[in-house]
């Protein structure tokens, strides 16, 4: 480990145990540990029962659609197209969220310089880009469904990823946009019980259904 790389180490140590994250629990919530990992084995258990990989439809909602996004990414690079994914309440990529946090901790952070903290989270393994990964899935015609709610207060508006995907222009055919604008006393996961919800999973299912 060279010089740069240990004090990169150690900064981003002090960072997590300064945004409240224990260094010790960095391991179980990193890329390539635990929570992919569980989501990665039980798809295959199905498909090893026969389920065809097309009739998998992923979800993730908060931080759950990082991990959404690392396993259809798994399953991507291995040439094997699942049914399609819906993000609820996602962010862009973790370091956007972080410089966006409703948290004293996180606006602090927010001076560092973009490519700084960049570094850091890479060093943890935390550098979770959920844009990055669907801009690389643009060929593959994956049914992706983003669901963000505009006044939501923990992934504020700059940070959603639906307003990353907006942004850039990605390919609409295969992204379908729903900006939520309601007042409700809790849009971060109010959007769990909303009709937009219930009514893009069911747009995905016939299809499923017929395909069996």
């Amino acid at each position: 480990m060279t010089s740069s790389t240990a004090s990169l180490a150690i900064l981003a140590a002090l960072t997590c145990t300064f945004l409240s994250v224990p260094p010790l629990m960095i391991p179980f919530i990193n890329k390539n540990q635990s929570l992919s990992k569980s989501s990665i084995e039980k798809i295959n258990e199905l498909m090893e029962k026969g389920v065809k990989s097309e009739n998998i439809i992923l979800f993730g909602h908060s931080f759950g659609g990082a991990v959404a996004s690392e396993v259809l990414k798994y399953f991507t690079d291995k040439n094997i197209k699942l049914g399609g994914v819906i993000f609820t309440s996602t962010f862009s990529s973790f370091h956007n969220a972080i410089k966006h946090f409703p948290i004293p901790q996180a606006k602090i952070l927010s001076v560092l310089p973009s490519c700084l903290l960049k570094k850091m989270l890479k060093v943890l393994n935390l550098d979770f880009d959920i844009i990055s990964n669907i801009q690389k899935l643009q060929n593959d015609n994956i049914p992706i469904v983003v669901i963000n709610h505009e006044r939501d207060t923990l992934i504020p508006y700059p940070a959603q990823l639906a307003k990353a995907v907006d942004d850039l222009l990605l390919n609409r055919n295969s992204i379908k946009i729903v900006n939520l604008r309601g007042f409700t006393d809790n849009p971060h996961n109010g959007v769990l019980s909303s009709w937009q919800l219930s009514e893009n999973l069911a747009d995905l299912m016939p299809n499923k259904i017929m395909n069996r």
